[in-house]
């Protein structure tokens, strides 16, 4: 169940001395700037914090976390942690994306709360502050310091506007609204420089990943009257070019260049072998519903799941409740 106002952020702030911050797998500049943002936030109230996660932050958002905050579960080492405080998850509506840290970590807490920006997931029992107007989490957390009279410094700024840009599509997606620009306008003000931000985030990739999408590319089927683009990354596509799994994020939001395009699906399979699949939509259908269906959620126009199917099978069965949602089926 969540609460609705950022107070009980700060309430639930103001119950424990010690916290562990985390984030779903694979994380994201959304993700991961919200975890320093709030790591930096509970320090300056005296709170002793560790930012952990299931998973290493990816090289491409390594800028984010320039002191080596981050760090990753091992039990050995990290399992007396959860039972000395709080734990606080960010980016995600509920608990099941956490990997490792879902039955590792979590259960031993002494409270949980969430702070996102997607649609509620009817799947969590847990407490939080979900806003689903908000363009990214780290958006939340910037209204956070500014309930609390707190002031955003350069090393907030820069995690907030990374987080704010990245999952705005640099200021293009459906929830852009005028208090994003004021967002960015605060932040930018605080220090955080565009071009540095954008840089890092989209213009610093490996030959691997150009490599990469040209076989996700060449993987491309049109369905649905010319409405629905399909592309299907495999584990081999992996392991023949060098890039990593989450170089392939973005590539799902190629063929929505396209007029005709409603919906964009993207499967991919990790090196391990297990799928998972991101949805894009302009509109027509709400991918968030049906990624529900799925065990999975997310925005409106933006979401995803993990798939316990075959690349195969998991394609026919997500192409079918596209084209039924888009009444074609």
């Amino acid at each position: 169940m969540y609460v609705n106002t950022v107070q009980d952020i700060l309430a639930f702030i103001n119950t424990y001395d010690a916290f562990i911050i985390t984030t779903h797998t694979g994380p994201d500049a959304d993700g991961i700037g919200a975890e320093i943002m709030l790591y930096h936030i509970l320090r300056s109230l005296k709170k002793h914090v560790r930012i952990i996660n299931a998973d290493p932050i990816p090289q491409r958002f390594s800028f984010l976390d320039p002191d080596g905050v981050i760090e990753c579960w091992n039990n050995s080492r990290h399992f007396h942690l959860p039972e000395q405080g709080g734990m606080m998850i960010v980016d995600t509506s509920d608990e099941f994306n956490l990997g490792c840290m879902l039955n590792e970590a979590l259960p031993h807490a002494q409270g949980v709360f969430l702070i996102d920006h997607h649609e509620q997931s009817p799947f969590t029992h847990l407490d939080g502050y979900i806003d689903i107007s908000a363009a990214s989490t780290t958006q939340i957390l910037v209204d956070l310091i500014q309930v609390a009279g707190m002031s955003v410094s350069k090393e907030i700024a820069i995690p907030a506007y990374a987080g704010l840009i990245y999952d705005t599509g640099s200021f293009i997606y459906s929830k852009t609204s005028a208090k994003t620009f004021e967002t960015a306008l605060l932040l930018v003000r605080a220090g955080a420089v565009p071009h540095e931000i954008y840089r890092n985030l989209f213009e610093s990739n490996s030959l691997s990943v150009l490599m990469l999408q040209k076989r996700v590319m060449a993987s491309l089927d049109i369905q649905g009257q010319g409405t629905v683009a399909i592309q299907v990354m495999t584990k081999a596509d992996l392991e023949e070019t060098g890039a990593a799994y989450e170089d392939a994020e973005n590539f799902i939001n190629i063929p929505l260049q396209i007029k005709e395009i409603e919906v964009s699906i993207l499967i991919k399979q990790n090196k391990e072998g297990l799928v998972r699949c991101s949805l894009r939509s302009k509109g027509k259908v709400n991918v968030s519903l049906l990624a529900q269906q799925f065990g999975g959620g997310g925005h409106k126009m933006a979401a995803g799941f993990k798939s316990n199917m075959g690349l195969e099978e998991t394609r026919t069965k997500v192409l079918q409740k596209v084209l039924t949602a888009l009444g074609m089926a």
